[in-house]
């Protein structure tokens, strides 16, 4: 199946659009309300478990071997802990700075594999997956943003980060393309690979973080809210359950 380059162009700039959308929200609610961030960032933690509950998972789950997926996740899980100890004896202990470092490396491994797939596949022609895709930008511009705002990093890098993360999206979805189908096994692991980058980033560097801010039932509280609101998210969008 060819897949036509305005439809990867149409698909990377709506990529970055929700993104983009994401980033907007969290400048608009710093405005409105200040000093607030760590209570978002412990939900953005929720709106990333979500996503993997609710989307990622039922879905690589259906498609893929548990036994790869487990194997990919575990890989992806300790490289994840490898970069980090690096990470950690560079950025001199700025948490925010390290978990935005692990977050866009995750995200990175998680585009490359997702265009990889959709372009091998061509799924990503149905205008339900392609919606879904989008929709999907929205909370991880949340993520990023966040953590941005807390680094007290400048909106430059905003923007290069979501151009740079769409940008591996399409290229990876022409690489999908050209390469239709290598091993299915492979991709169960290469999948699973990156489950286990998000997995890293969820638990270890949001949701654990945020016990330095708040008592732990404070911040399962704030995590169950960004899953609520990924649940409704996705129930009021059936176009997700419609691959």
């Amino acid at each position: 199946m060819s897949v036509p380059i305005d439809a990867t162009l149409l698909f990377t700039l709506s990529s970055f659009v929700g993104l983009l959308a994401g980033g907007g929200f969290i400048k608009l609610f710093n405005s409105l309300v200040h000093n607030k961030l760590h209570y978002m960032y412990a939900v953005c933690g929720g709106i990333l478990l979500g996503l993997l509950a609710f989307e990622i998972l039922p879905s690589v789950l259906a498609d893929y071997d548990l036994k790869g997926i487990v194997l990919g996740t575990a890989a992806g899980y300790l490289a994840m802990l490898m970069i980090d100890a690096v990470l950690h004896s560079k950025i001199n202990h700025t948490s925010s700075k390290q978990a935005l470092a692990l977050l866009i490396i995750a995200l990175l491994f998680h585009n490359i594999i997702t265009g990889m797939t959709f372009g091998s596949t061509g799924i990503h022609e149905s205008p339900s997956v392609f919606a879904a895709a989008v929709l999907h930008q929205v909370p991880e511009g949340i993520a990023i943003m966040t953590l941005l705002s807390m680094a007290k990093i400048g909106e430059w890098l905003f923007l290069f980060v979501i151009f740079l993360l769409s940008f591996t999206l399409g290229v990876s979805l022409l690489i999908g393309e050209i390469a239709q189908a290598s091993s299915f096994k492979l991709q169960a692991l290469l999948t699973g690979g990156a489950i286990g980058t998000l997995f890293f980033v969820v638990f270890h560097e949001v949701i654990g973080k945020s016990t330095v801010h708040f008592q732990k039932q404070h911040v399962w509280i704030l995590v169950g809210i960004g899953v609520l609101l990924i649940y409704v998210y996705e129930q009021s969008f059936p176009l997700f359950h419609n691959h």
